[in-house]
Order: C-alpha cells, then sequence, then structure tokens
C-alpha cells in the first residue's frame, strides 16, 4: 500500500505565488501553512490537486494578528479542511492577552466547523492546551511539540494529535506520542534547516526513516501510518470532501 502513496507532509510554508507545476514536481502531498488570513485569500483562486492551503493567523505576526477578522475567517473556512498556522508564541511581539483572545475565537469557531487545526505553542505550551480543554475542541494537530513530559501526556488525553520534524529527532516527546496519533512535517523553511538535503516541502523520507529506527519498523510502515492517521482525523472532522479530489482518493485509498 506505502508504495502507492505519496510522501505526506503535514506542516510546510510555500510562498503562494509558487507554481501548481512546480508544486507538483516535489510528488508530495503538502498540507500549507499560511501566516495570515490575507496570505489564504491569495490561495482561493488555485485549483492544486496534492496541495491543502490552510487558513492561518500565525501568533508571531504581528499585522495577522492585529488584522484578525472572525466573520471573515469563518467565509473563508468554507475552501479548506485545514487551518494552520494559528496557536500562541511566547517570543512573539503580540501581547498575551490579544494573542489568546485571536486562538480562543479561532478555537471556537471551528468547534462550531469543525476543521484540522495545526497548532503553534512555542514557549506558551500549557496555555495552548488550557484553551483546547476549556473550549473543548476537536481536530488539533500540535505543530513542532516540545511540551513538559506531563504536558504531553495531557495532550494525548485531549485527543490532540502531533506533527514531528526533523529537529524533533531524539526528543522525549517522541517516546510518549502514541503512533496512532503521529503525523511528520518538514515545517519549510524553519523546521528542515538542519536537515539532510532535499531541504523542500514534503521531503520527508530520511525523517520517515528515522521514526521508522525509533519504532522498530520499516519507513514504508511509517508512511501508511501517517496516510491512516489523517484520515482517520479527516474522517473525525468530517473534512474529507473539502480535500483536492486526487488527496480524497488516497484518503480512501487507506481505508480499504
Amino acid at each position: 500500500m506505502s508504495r502507492q502513496l505519496p510522501p505526506l507532509d503535514t506542516h510546510a510554508h510555500v510562498d503562494t505565488s509558487v507554481s501548481k507545476r512546480d508544486m507538483e514536481g516535489l510528488g508530495a502531498v503538502v498540507l500549507v501553512a499560511t501566516r495570515s488570513q490575507q496570505e489564504f485569500s491569495r490561495t482561493l483562486g488555485r485549483y492544486d490537486q496534492i496541495v491543502v492551503w490552510g487558513l492561518g493567523c500565525h501568533p508571531g505576526v504581528p499585522d495577522a494578528q492585529a488584522a484578525y477578522d472572525p466573520h471573515a475567517f469563518r467565509e473563508q473556512l468554507a475552501a479548506t479542511p485545514f487551518v494552520s498556522e494559528v496557536g500562541l508564541d511566547a517570543r512573539s511581539k503580540v501581547p498575551v492577552g490579544e494573542q489568546d483572545r485571536v486562538f480562543r475565537s479561532i478555537l471556537e469557531i471551528c468547534k462550531d466547523d469543525p476543521r484540522i487545526l495545526s497548532v503553534h505553542s512555542a514557549g506558551r505550551t500549557r496555555d495552548v492546551l488550557e484553551l483546547i480543554e476549556e473550549v473543548q475542541v476537536d481536530g488539533v494537530i500540535l505543530h513542532w511539540w516540545l511540551g513538559t513530559e506531563q504536558e504531553t501526556h495531557r495532550a494525548v488525553e485531549l485527543g490532540c494529535y502531533f506533527s514531528v520534524n526533523h529537529a524533533m529527532l531524539g526528543k522525549p516527546q517522541l517516546q510518549i506520542i502514541p503512533r496512532n496519533r503521529l503525523l511528520l512535517e518538514t515545517d519549510h523553511p524553519n523546521g528542515d534547516r538542519r536537515s539532510p538535503q532535499p531541504r523542500r516541502p514534503g521531503s520527508t523520507q530520511v525523517l520517515e526513516e528515522g521514526i521508522a529506527r525509533l519504532y522498530s519498523t520499516d519507513a514504508a510502515k511509517i508512511r501508511t501510518l501517517q496516510w491512516q492517521n489523517i484520515s482517520h482525523l479527516a474522517g473525525q472532522q468530517q473534512v474529507g470532501h473539502l480535500f483536492p479530489l486526487a488527496v480524497q482518493r488516497m484518503l480512501e485509498h487507506v481505508k480499504a
């Protein structure tokens, strides 16, 4: 089964002007995180077959946070199964209270209209979990998660998934993450700065091999596992129909 499935990258950043042809040339399915509603709006005229453009409002981007419009966010949500990148960031110049307000609003919107959410938590892992628990939202993928052991167990109990990049290999969190909650990411161009070449969206093969060694299995099984996990998550959130048709077929394929 895995030979029929391409690499899956559940969090990467790509300029919206990159051509459809160049994206297809990556040979991977990529879930792209935009950093603002304005950036996401530039993807609405695209018809990519193996790229999923996420609706984002990055906590580390002051302009994106200041321009956050919940009414427009609800409308834009109709165009995608994926919300990314949203969350909280201790290093951000955006005031903590403003970050909390925006993130809570997005979580509440996605509780009413479920989506898959890729969540940023740098330096604010506890706060992210508290808001997820308070709002009781499902479908969360904790991107580049570096929470404590206790927080990681709590995240598992809350039903969160985890997207792991090359920079996380060897981190203790990987020993806690259940296999049925595991996804891989490049977080290009940040999370793969120290990855082996080629450093580009969708290039998860070396990471698959690293995770396979951790689990004492082979890379093909890790790829299949990722697809099974994202398929289950899409079904849970009932957003499979919002993926591009080619990706829908892949999600259905792993159910067979």
